[in-house]
């Protein structure tokens, strides 16, 4: 008696695109709280006077914007600028701090040192932070 493969494959098949697809639901609600201008802040666009901050830019488009563009893990979204506002009250100094050390927030969010990117030196993480200080304050 032949042994009919088609059936345990079709099964598999089945049950590897529903668990694909579980995780396509709907992005609205977890983004209803940002907003509008969160999804579509393109930091290239962003006129800034020349130096340090065009710098410091550059540096967080390669590194931090990888979290802080989605929200990954928690991480404040640049285009936030209310999550901005209340870290930019505790000063630049404990913001310096959390960058280049790492931070453990109160939702469980987690600043990894340096965003994860040892390479970096202490002066351009501030770069990038100044560059953040800037985008959540400036009218885009």
């Amino acid at each position: 008696m032949a042994i009919d493969y088609k059936w345990p494959a079709s099964l598999l098949l089945l049950c590897v695109t529903a668990l694909g697809l579980s995780g396509c639901g709907d992005r609205e609600a977890e983004d209803a709280d940002v907003p509008m201008k969160a999804a579509v802040f393109d930091p290239m666009a962003l006129a800034l006077p020349e130096g340090p901050l065009i710098k410091g830019r550059d540096i967080w488009v390669e590194t931090c914007g990888q979290c802080h563009v989605r929200g990954l893990g928690g991480a404040p979204r640049i285009a936030d600028r209310e999550a901005w506002a209340e870290r930019i009250t505790k000063g630049k100094e404990t913001l310096y701090d959390h960058a280049i050390n790492g931070f453990s927030g109160p939702q469980m969010n987690e600043m990894p040192p340096k965003g994860g990117f040892t390479d970096l030196t202490d002066d351009e993480v501030k770069l990038a932070v100044d560059f953040v200080v800037y985008a959540s304050q400036a009218d885009w």
